[in-house]
């Protein structure tokens, strides 16, 4: 068994000069977690996942969902803050699984978990990882080396035909300044 659509994201916007502190769930200062805009983005991605229009639901609602959990390597609970409002929203219809066991540098064991699953599977993880991510994968499509620092809006998705994986990006278009211009 293995899933039929793999769709990765970036955590969503982090503290920096531009964006100012992070905070955490409860509005408390915290650079380990997202910035405003973040949260934004993150409460935006409800809708796209889960979208009201029925037509798209099916082929973007994940049944499991992986971000990385704290540990030694990394404190940063921002990729889990990204996807923890859409996991709720599914949750209050369908059943998902929200999968945190896996640390940012543990991807092959994360890749080997995924390939298990059934259906829509979303990761939420660091940009600087992803592209490592897919190539644990037998058989993987080629993807953009690096995912740019700044960009926080694309999702890349990755779809099963038998044993062959095809690679497209989808944009957000979410929030004010987000492009529809692919990685590259």
């Amino acid at each position: 068994m293995a899933p039929h659509r793999i769709m990765f994201i970036r955590h969503a916007e982090k503290p920096d000069a531009s964006s100012g502190t992070g905070i955490d769930a409860d509005g408390k200062p915290d650079e380990e977690s997202l910035a405003v805009r973040g949260w934004q983005r993150a409460g935006a991605l409800v809708r796209f996942f889960c979208p009201a229009e029925d037509s798209h639901a099916t082929q973007r609602r994940p049944g499991t969902v992986f971000a990385p959990g704290t540990g030694p390597a990394s404190e940063s609970r921002r990729a889990m803050q990204t996807v923890t409002p859409l996991v709720a929203k599914v949750r209050e219809t369908s059943k998902v699984e929200f999968i945190t066991t896996y640390l940012k540098d543990d991807g092959e064991a994360l890749m080997k978990d995924v390939l298990t699953r059934a259906g829509v599977v979303l990761i939420s993880w660091e940009h600087k990882v992803l592209p490592t991510l897919i190539g644990h994968m037998p058989g993987a499509p080629a993807v953009p080396s690096k995912w740019p620092d700044k960009r926080f809006d694309m999702v890349w998705v990755l779809d099963r035909d038998d044993d062959t994986w095809s690679f497209s990006q989808l944009p957000q278009l979410l929030l004010a300044g987000d492009s529809d211009e692919p990685i590259r």
